[in-house]
């Protein structure tokens, strides 16, 4: 995924590690420091009223499509985080470690650093 066609993700559907849909893309959360797609939300429960956060790291994009390593409950399960604001250190802090990831910092940063906030894309439903 380049940088210019990050939009793209609004339209994607989010699928499992096995392939099976999940729900779709909610809104994108861009790194503060990068500018980089870094988590986007699930549209997930009845009729998508609910939100879930999935990271993009290690996440395939192609043709319309998210794959994330991870299995539909573990997403469904995530800890809650209101998606309709800006997602501060430590929210992202519990992402990541529920995630079983390490904060995932651009190359050449101060792991320390905290400027790494998600800042919420627009939602396109509204």
């Amino acid at each position: 995924m380049t940088d210019d066609n990050y939009d793209d993700l609004y339209n994607s559907d989010v699928v499992d590690r096995d392939g099976r849909r999940i729900g779709g893309v909610g809104q994108v959360y861009l790194d503060d420091r990068t500018g980089r797609p870094t988590w986007v939300t699930v549209k997930t429960g009845l009729f998508g009223t609910k939100e879930n956060f999935v990271p993009l790291f290690r996440a395939e994009v192609d043709d319309g499509q998210i794959q994330v390593p991870y299995a539909e409950a573990t997403v469904k399960n995530a800890p809650t985080v209101d998606p309709d604001r800006h997602l501060d250190s430590d929210e992202e802090a519990d992402l990541y470690k529920y995630y079983g990831i390490s904060a995932v910092r651009p190359s050449g940063t101060d792991e320390n650093d905290s400027s790494d906030d998600a800042d919420a894309g627009q939602d396109q439903d509204g």
